[in-house]
Order: C-alpha cells, then sequence, then structure tokens
C-alpha cells in the first residue's frame, strides 16, 4: 500500500513540470542489425522429382575415311605339289586372264564364300598353254603345244574348333614331243611332235585343326583317293596305263608350356592296271616329333619310319632322322642352326611323268623308290633393324634310288642319226651331294626389297657313268617395288651348263665277209644344254582397289634354254592381262 502511494506521487509532480516547460528529448541508438528467420514449417506433401528437361547435346560427328590399299597376289599351284589340305582358308574372289607373244595364255580363277560360324566353299579353275611352234635343235619346228589345265572345288565345315575340309580335282597335262628328228627316207613307228598327255582325278577329306594352338590336343585324319591315265599318242600299244592311289594319315600334337609332342602314321597305296598292271607298290609311314623352345634353344627332334614294299621285289625298312635345331646367341643377327631331314618317294609311273613328261610307258620296270638323306648346318640372322635378313649354310645329301634320266630309243645308221630326241628313260643309282647356299634379303624400306641367292653342288655320281642333268651352280638376282597404285620387278636367274646322257642303237649295213646279219651296237653321245640367263621383269599397274593391269617379261635376252634335253624352250616372251578382285 505504502509503494503505490508513493509511485502515484511522483507521477503527479512531474506531470505539472513538464507541460509548463515544454522540453523535448529524443534518444538514438545505433548497433548492428541482427537479423533472424523464424522456424519454417514442412508441408504434408510429398513433391514430384520427375525431371521435365530434356537435354540436347550439340554433337559433332566427324568421320574420317581410311582408306585401306590392299595387294592382292595370286599363289602359283605348281601341278607336282597341290593337295586338298592347301585350300583349308578360302581365297577371294579372284580373277587373273592373259595372252602374250609367242601366242601363250593364262588363266587363274577362284570364287568363294565363306561363314564364319558354318564354313566355306571354293571353286577354281587354272589354266597355262603355250601354242607357238619351236624349232628344235635339228632346225624342225614340230607341234609344241603345251597345255595344263585344272578344275576344282573345296568345301570346309565347321565343328567348333575343328573343321572337315575336301577338295575334287581333275588336272589334265599336255605336251608333244617337238624335239624329236626323223631323217628323211627312214620309216619308224615314233611320230615327231607327237603327244603326251596325263589326267589326274583326286578327291581328298580331311578333319581335324590346325596345329595352331597346341594349349590343347590338335589331331587330323585324312584320307585322299586318285586315279591317273595316260592318254599319250604314242607308243601306240594296246592299253593305255592307268594307276590308282591310296592314301591315308592320322596325326596328333599337343603342347606343354615349353614342349611339344607329335606323331603321325600313314599308308599309301599304288596300283598300275591296264599298260602297267605288274606294278603294286605299298608304303607304312610313322613319325614322331618332340619340340623344346626355350631362351637359347630351339629344338624339333625325332625320325621317320618307312617300311616299302615294291610287287616283286624285296621289302625295305628305312629310319630317317629329323632335327631342327636353332640356337640363340642374344643377338638376331648370328644364329646358328642345324637341320636334318629325309623322304621315301615312290618312282610309279605317276610319279615320274611329273619329273618328266617324256618318259615312255612300255619302258616302265618295277622300281623301288627315291630315298633322301639330307642335312644343313650354318648361320643366319637379321641385322640393320631388320632390313637385311641372310642365310649361308653347307649341305649334304645321299641320295638312293636317285633317277638318271638319259635320252634313249634313238637310232643310227652307220654312225648317222636316223631318229633321236624320241623319249627319255629313268635308271636308278646312288648320288652324293653336296652343297654351298647363301640367300639374303634388303629391305631399305617397306615398300622395295632385293634378293640374292646363289648355289653350288658338288655330285659324286660313282654307280653310274650317266651324266646327271643337273647344274654345278644356280642363282637369282631381284629386285622389287611394291608402290600404292604401280609395282614392279626385275630378276636375273642363271643356271650353268648341264648335261645329259643320249644312248644311239647303231645298226652296220656293211658286214665282214661271211656274215649273214647286221651287226647292232650300242653309241654313247651327251646332250649339254648351255649357261642359262634368263632375265624376267613384272609390272602391275593398280588401276583401282578391284581392278590390276599387269605385264610379265620372260628369256628378254632370247637365250637357249632348256628344261628337257632336245626341247628348248621359248626365246623371249611376254604376257599382259588383267587381274580382278570383287
Amino acid at each position: 500500500m505504502m509503494k503505490r502511494i508513493l509511485f502515484a506521487a511522483a507521477l503527479l509532480a512531474a506531470l505539472p513540470c513538464s507541460v509548463s516547460a515544454q522540453v523535448e528529448k529524443r534518444v538514438e541508438v545505433t548497433k548492428a542489425y541482427v537479423p533472424s528467420v523464424e522456424s519454417a514449417a514442412k508441408l504434408a506433401v510429398v513433391p514430384d522429382m520427375t525431371d521435365t528437361v530434356k537435354m540436347r547435346p550439340e554433337i559433332d560427328y566427324t568421320i574420317t575415311p581410311l582408306s585401306l590399299q590392299t595387294t592382292l597376289a595370286t599363289r602359283p599351284i605348281r601341278p607336282a605339289t597341290v593337295t586338298y589340305w592347301e585350300f583349308n582358308r578360302p581365297l577371294p574372289f579372284y580373277l587373273k586372264a592373259g595372252v602374250g607373244y609367242p601366242l601363250n595364255s593364262v588363266l587363274d580363277f577362284y570364287a568363294s564364300s565363306q561363314n564364319p560360324g558354318t564354313g566355306y566353299v571354293v571353286g577354281y579353275v587354272n589354266h597355262e598353254g603355250r601354242y607357238a611352234k619351236i624349232k628344235n635343235d635339228f632346225g624342225i619346228k614340230n607341234n609344241s603345244t603345251r597345255m595344263l589345265n585344272r578344275i576344282g572345288a573345296a568345301a570346309g565345315k565347321y565343328f567348333g574348333k575343328h573343321i572337315l575340309e575336301g577338295d575334287l580335282s581333275y588336272e589334265n597335262r599336255m605336251y608333244h614331243r617337238y624335239g624329236m628328228y626323223v631323217a628323211p627316207g627312214v620309216t619308224s613307228d615314233m611320230a615327231p611332235g607327237a603327244m603326251a598327255d596325263y589326267g589326274d582325278a583326286n578327291i581328298a577329306v580331311r578333319f581335324g585343326d590346325d596345329f595352331q594352338d597346341l594349349s590343347r590336343v590338335n589331331f587330323e585324319i585324312a584320307i585322299r583317293g586318285g586315279l591317273f591315265f595316260d592318254h599319250s599318242e604314242w607308243p601306240d600299244y594296246n592299253d593305255k596305263a592307268r594307276q590308282t592311289t591310296l592314301e591315308t594319315h592320322a596325326k596328333i600334337a599337343r603342347g606343354f608350356g615349353r614342349h611339344r609332342l607329335a606323331a603321325e602314321i600313314g599308308y599309301t597305296r599304288l596300283a598300275g592296271q591296264k599298260a602297267i598292271d605288274f606294278y603294286n607298290q605299298q608304303l607304312i609311314h610313322a613319325a614322331l616329333r618332340y619340340g623344346i623352345e626355350g631362351g637359347v634353344v630351339r629344338l624339333e627332334a625325332g625320325a621317320d619310319y618307312y617300311h616299302d614294299k615294291v610287287k616283286s621285289l624285296e621289302a625295305e625298312n628305312y629310319i630317317i632322322p629329323f632335327v631342327r635345331l636353332n640356337l640363340n646367341l642374344g643377338t638376331d643377327g648370328l644364329c646358328p642352326f642345324f637341320e636334318m631331314d629325309g623322304s621315301v618317294d615312290d618312282n610309279g609311273f605317276r610319279s615320274l611323268t611329273r619329273q618328266n613328261p617324256y618318259v615312255v610307258a612300255p619302258a616302265f620296270l618295277q622300281t623301288k623308290s627315291a630315298v633322301d638323306y639330307n642335312g644343313r648346318f650354318g648361320i643366319g640372322g637379321s641385322i640393320w633393324r631388320g632390313k637385311f635378313d641372310y642365310r649361308v649354310y653347307a649341305g649334304f645329301s645321299v641320295r638312293d634310288n636317285h633317277p638318271y634320266w638319259y635320252v634313249s630309243d634313238n637310232y643310227a645308221i652307220d654312225g648317222e642319226k636316223a631318229v633321236a630326241g624320241a623319249a627319255m628313260r629313268p635308271a636308278l643309282a646312288r648320288q652324293t651331294l653336296f652343297s654351298f647356299n647363301g640367300e639374303m634379303t634388303w629391305r631399305p624400306v617397306s615398300s622395295f626389297r632385293t634378293e640374292l641367292d646363289v648355289h653350288g653342288y658338288i655330285y659324286n655320281d660313282d654307280e653310274t657313268k650317266l651324266h646327271n642333268g643337273a647344274p654345278a651352280f644356280d642363282g637369282s638376282l631381284s629386285a622389287h617395288y611394291d608402290g600404292r597404285k604401280i609395282s614392279f620387278g626385275a630378276g636375273v636367274y642363271l643356271q650353268s651348263a648341264r648335261k645329259w646322257s643320249v644312248v644311239f642303237e647303231n645298226t652296220e649295213t656293211e658286214t665282214a665277209p661271211g656274215d649273214t646279219e647286221q651287226r647292232v651296237t650300242m653309241l654313247y653321245d651327251t646332250f649339254e644344254a648351255p649357261f642359262a640367263v634368263d632375265l624376267r621383269v613384272n609390272f602391275d599397274w593398280k588401276v583401282s582397289g578391284r581392278v590390276t593391269l599387269f605385264a610379265e617379261g620372260r628369256n628378254l635376252i632370247n637365250r637357249r634354254l632348256y628344261e628337257y634335253p632336245f626341247y628348248p624352250e621359248y626365246g623371249a616372251n611376254f604376257t599382259v592381262g588383267v587381274k580382278a578382285n570383287f
């Protein structure tokens, strides 16, 4: 109560004083502003988070075309060596066609289709022809047409990592005995220019692997059947020669780290019919290989076993060692090597016609197989950053039952040639051969290379006095340029003189007193082919990525060249044409 009385008294006392004096007082206070935000209350609503903005970035797609320059080169197929397994990868669609002077022709055609998951199929046609007449060594122009024709098809079916493939083909080889001579007024059953004509039909099937990846077991099983025909015009015997061939083999290989093992076994049966029905041969072959590849040594070693049985002859057994030894001395420029190998090759009529088409079938006798033992040792390597490769080595060979070809069925009257160059026959004997060899390739740039090959031979033919028809020296020097549009090359091929023996059956018309029959003696002569120099050139112009024009020239210095005695080859000749790849 007392506080309230004092507060009212003070208020009454102050009021009259304020009014009477009219005094104003203002107080301004300044300090930092401190903002504050009230707490927000979250709505009980879930918002839609879908982004409705679509980004469209500006991307500049710039494509630079890459031009891939390809060069298609044909793979020549020699009639004597082609086998069906060469077609386990199809060739592209390819055509080569050309003609030349003196009149000649060439045609190679391959067409294929491949599905990487299914298989492939390929068809092919090969042709070589020579039509112009050639003057022989007696100054006579007989029919000298020579032709090779081959047609075939191959197919393969993929089964996982394995492949089933086969080949069916027919080949015809035609020659004419244009090197023959028959003296005027002489009657002979041998016709100059008579045709030698051979047909060869083959079918082959194979199933297995390609032996590239040996981390797993690789194998193959193969079989081939063949029928050989002799359609020759001369000699005119009743039934032309015919020969059947049956071959089968199996192979298996496996790698184990740096090591690998391989084994193979095969069987071959050759049988003659008609004019050579006396011929029958069976050959069993087995091979074993062991390989190791390390830091210093790369070695593959083993042996081949052959059991050879020719009808009416005693069976023969052969063991031929096999060695491939390469040493790595820490530099690519010096790599010593040593090699041993060999083979057993039949001397049946089919094989002899491929060695020499002018052989005579009626003269064919039961012959043993040719057995070769070979060895080589030397050094090789690559220097100057891989621009220069070389291989220098010495070789040694022992050849049992080696064919020495001599010219037979020649006749003379009183020492004068009446019939010559008719046919050739083989005589079998042992030959020992030493060779010295050098092979070099220089590539200063990727588009240019030069190659040099030099080979010298020393023969020991003591088992026969017949000449062997082989050179003591051969070599070649060539240069090649492969450009984007133009490719060309030139090479010279050398071969020393070669000799063959010629046997004449000489009839003496003058007889001694008291003789009632003419005497027949044998005369021996020699045919020598001169030192051979063959200059060749080739030129390719790539008109487009698919079409190439080509020109090939051979024997451009017009030398007298021989592959067989009494049968000279073309002089200077050339072929022009087109290659197409689609």
